[in-house]
């Protein structure tokens, strides 16, 4: 067992001099997978393990040098807070991505009546019920632990379901969209590769953290995480499609099966979310009431 954890161990940190090569092998063995005729053969299979293990190992090369940066980090009084102060950072990430939003939010409204799109109609939409469910959680965040109330973090939890619901609503018509007039998303150059980056980091943070604030019994800091995952799921969504749109412009059907089962795939993660949450905060209320 010791000989396979050494084994191990040195697959997932090999050292700079080998996840420096490994990374960029599986960066432009993507770019030869989508850009070219290879992406027909079974170099494309092994281009996504190449991929795979070239983001793992670089991601797990990072993380020691970033925990230094943490321990820095603690000697500033806000920046501890928000490091050390779970609720604080909850607020902090809530608030900051609300702006985002609605700045977002705007702008594709005013794209939708410019323009008269209902697409963009359709995405600032979308955006508009994810501002409204963070003011909603910004708002019901406790301040501290003392001031939690379970019941009423249940009903918060319950009532993010239902708001998870609207914004599964919204995003299965822009899928629909999507799929039915052939619609992307579009990044400039070499834009794609950095938005790649973000997908899969917000969709692995998201991950963990699902399960990490699980062990703090706190449903409105759970809701928040949903919130955070749901997003992270449609921005995979949207970067296959802007992938797609880039590297397989010509591959028609492969477009249409793809983006197809993927925002099925998404949907419905989505819609059982909000069906968990609503049932999961329904019966704990129950059995408090009882």
């Amino acid at each position: 067992m010791a000989r396979w954890k050494a084994v191990f161990k040195k697959l997932l940190w090999p050292g700079w001099r080998w996840v420096v090569p490994a990374a960029l092998l599986g960066g432009a063995s993507l770019y030869l997978t989508f850009g070219t005729w290879l992406g027909d053969t079974p170099f494309a299979y092994i281009s996504y393990l190449l991929s795979a293990y070239g983001l793992t190992i670089l991601i797990a090369a990072i993380v020691p040098p970033l925990l230094s940066v943490r321990k820095v980090l603690h000697r500033v009084p806000l920046a501890h807070r928000y490091l050390s102060d779970r609720y604080f950072k909850v607020r902090s990430a809530l608030t900051l991505s609300f702006f985002i939003n609605v700045c977002y939010a705007g702008f594709k409204l005013a794209c939708a009546v410019w323009y008269v799109s209902f697409w963009d109609g359709a995405l600032a939409l979308y955006y508009i019920l994810l501002c409204a469910v963070r003011v909603y959680l910004v708002r019901r965040v406790p301040e501290n632990e003392q001031s939690r109330n379970m019941v009423q973090e249940l009903r918060n939890y319950r009532a993010t379901g239902v708001f998870l619901f609207a914004l599964d609503l919204a995003l299965s018509v822009i899928a629909t969209q999507i799929v039915r007039d052939g619609r992307s998303y579009a990044y400039p150059g070499t834009l794609i590769y950095v938005a790649a980056l973000y997908a899969f980091y917000s969709l692995t943070l998201a991950t963990v953290n699902i399960f990490k604030y699980r062990k703090f019994n706190s449903p409105v800091l759970s809701a928040a995480k949903a919130v955070n995952l749901t997003t992270a799921l449609v921005s995979i969504f949207n970067l296959e499609t802007a992938m797609l749109a880039q590297f397989g412009a010509d591959q028609v059907e492969l477009r249409l099966i793809m983006t197809s089962c993927t925002a099925f795939v998404v949907c419905i993660l989505v819609l059982g979310s909000a069906i968990y949450m609503v049932i999961s905060a329904n019966k704990k209320l129950g059995g408090l009431n009882s």
